[in-house]
C-alpha cells in the first residue's frame, strides 16, 4: 500500500467511525424550527387560505357572471320542406332545402344581480367575519401547539437531569462496591457488606437504563413536534435554574379580552346573527338583469356567410311566494344556532374563570414544593456525605449508605419535578390569560 493510499484509507476510517456532531438547539431555536416545520401549524395555516377563498366566493355574488357558448354543426345530408303548388313550370309540390352543410352559433350571456334586498351585503359581512374568525382561531391553535412544544422541551431537560442523577448514583454505588471489595480482600470488611454493596450497585443499573429510555423518548417527542428526522442526533440546551416569578391574579375580563379563542367565539356569534338575516332574505324578492349576444352563420363552404347577430336585454324579478315552510325552517335553525353560540360564550366565560383559579393554585403549590424540596436536598446531601464518611471509616453499614443515597436522589428528583410542574403551570397561565395571543393578534 502506497503512502497516499494509506492516508486516504485513514481519512475514510476516521470519517466513518467518528460520529456526526449532534444538533444543538435551545428553546428559541426549537420554537423557530416548529414555526417553519410543524405539520399541525401548516394545516392550521391552510384554513386561512380557505377563509380567503370564502371571501372571494362571497364577492362573486356582487360581480356579473359571463359565459360564452360556441356550437359548430356539420349536416351530413340536406333537409327539405315541401310546399303545395308548382314553381318554375313543374307539377306537384315544390321542394326547398332549408339547411346548409356548415352551421356556426356563438352565444354570449351576462347575468347581473341588481338588487337582492340585503342578501349580498350580509353574505360579504359574514365572509369577512369568517376570515377574522379563522385568523383568531389560528393564533390560539398556534399558541397551544407551541405551548405543548415548550412543555416537551422542559420535560426533556428534566428527564436529562434525572438520567444524569441515575448515572451518578450508579457510579457512586460502583465506586462503593470497588472500595468494599478491596476492604474485603484485605480482611477489613465482611462478605455480607460486600454482597450488600454489590446488590446496591447492580440494582442501580436498571434504574439508569429506565432513565435513559425515558430521556430518549422525550427527545424523540421533541423531534416529532419540530419535524426533525428521528435518526438525527439532538442535544437540547437549557436550564431549569431560573424560574419566572409567580404571576399576579388577572381579572377575568382582561383575560377574555386578550384570548384569541374567545375573540373567535364572539366572531362566531356575530356570524350566526348575520346568518339569520341571510336566511330571512330568502323571503324577499330578487331582481336581476341579463344581456345576451348571439351570432349565427351558415354556408355550404368553410366560410362565414348567410350570417346575422342579435342583442337581447332582459330584467327578471323573482318573488318567493310559498316554499312549503322550508325558508322559515332555515330561519328558525339559524336562530337556534345563535342561541347555542350565546350559551357557549357564557360557558366559556365560566370555564376560563375556573381555569385561571386552578392554574394559580397549581402555581402556588409548585412554588412552595420547590422551596421545601430545596431544603430537603440540602439536608439529604449532608446526610449522604456523613454516611459516606462513616462508611469509609467502617462506622456505617451498607444499608445506611444505600438509604442515604436513595433519600438524596429522591429529594433531587422531587425538586426537579416541582420545577417542571411550576414551569408547565406558568406556561398554561400564559395561555389561559391570553399573554401569547396578546402578542400575536
Amino acid at each position: 500500500m502506497t503512502r497516499k493510499t494509506g492516508r486516504t484509507f485513514f481519512l475514510l476510517l476516521i470519517f466513518f467511525t467518528v460520529p456526526a456532531m449532534a444538533l444543538e438547539m435551545n428553546l428559541e431555536s426549537v420554537i423557530s424550527k416548529a414555526l417553519q416545520s410543524n405539520k399541525d401549524l401548516k394545516m392550521a395555516r391552510a384554513e386561512i387560505k380557505l377563509a380567503d377563498a370564502r371571501v372571494t366566493e362571497a364577492w362573486s355574488s356582487v360581480f356579473p357572471t359571463i359565459s360564452t357558448d360556441i356550437n359548430y354543426t356539420r349536416n351530413l345530408s340536406q333537409q327539405f320542406i315541401y310546399i303545395n303548388g308548382s314553381f318554375g313550370g313543374g307539377s306537384g309540390p315544390s321542394r326547398f332545402s332549408f339547411t346548409f352543410k356548415n352551421e356556426l352559433l356563438l352565444t354570449t350571456k351576462l347575468d347581473q344581480t341588481l338588487y337582492s334586498f340585503g342578501k349580498v351585503g350580509t353574505a360579504l359581512k359574514i365572509a369577512y367575519n369568517y376570515e377574522d374568525y379563522v385568523k383568531a382561531l389560528f393564533v390560539y391553535q398556534k399558541e397551544k401547539i407551541l405551548n405543548s412544544i415548550r412543555e416537551g422541551f422542559y420535560r426533556a431537560l428534566v428527564l436529562k437531569k434525572i438520567y444524569k442523577l441515575a448515572i451518578e448514583s450508579e457510579n457512586s454505588a460502583r465506586e462503593n462496591y470497588e472500595q468494599t471489595r478491596v476492604k474485603f480482600e484485605s480482611g477489613v470488611s465482611s462478605e455480607y457488606d460486600l454482597l450488600q454493596a454489590e446488590v446496591r450497585w447492580r440494582n442501580a443499573m436498571p434504574a439508569t437504563l429506565a432513565a435513559r429510555n425515558n430521556f430518549e423518548l422525550a427527545i424523540n417527542n421533541v423531534k416529532a413536534m419540530i419535524d426533525l428526522p428521528v435518526d438525527e442526533e439532538l442535544t437540547l440546551k437549557g436550564s431549569l435554574d431560573t424560574l419566572p416569578p409567580l404571576p399576579p391574579k388577572l381579572p377575568l375580563e382582561n383575560a377574555l379580552e386578550r384570548r384569541a379563542d374567545f375573540k373567535a367565539l364572539l366572531l362566531e356569534e356575530s356570524m350566526r346573527k348575520k346568518n339569520v338575516d341571510l336566511e330571512f332574505a330568502n323571503h324577499l324578492p330578487n331582481l336581476s338583469g341579463t344581456f345576451s349576444y348571439s351570432y349565427s352563420g351558415r354556408s355550404d363552404q368553410f366560410k362565414l356567410e348567410n350570417d346575422y347577430d342579435n342583442y337581447v336585454v332582459g330584467v327578471r324579478l323573482h318573488i318567493p311566494i310559498f316554499s312549503g315552510g322550508y325558508t322559515q325552517a332555515q330561519v328558525q335553525k339559524a336562530q337556534v344556532e345563535v342561541e347555542k353560540t350565546r350559551l357557549q360564550v357564557e360557558q366559556t366565560r365560566e370555564q376560563v374563570a375556573i381555569e385561571l383559579s386552578n392554574i394559580h393554585l397549581k402555581l402556588r403549590e409548585a412554588f412552595e414544593r420547590i422551596q421545601s424540596a430545596q431544603k430537603a436536598v440540602d439536608v439529604a446531601r449532608r446526610a449522604f456525605e456523613i454516611a459516606q464518611s462513616r462508611s469509609e471509616s467502617g462506622l456505617a453499614t451498607q444499608l445506611e449508605l444505600k438509604d442515604s443515597r436513595l433519600f438524596l436522589d429522591q429529594a433531587r428528583i422531587t425538586e426537579l419535578n416541582a420545577r417542571y410542574d411550576y414551569l408547565v403551570a406558568h406556561l398554561n397561565w400564559q395561555l389561559a390569560s391570553g399573554s401569547y395571543s396578546m402578542d400575536s393578534l
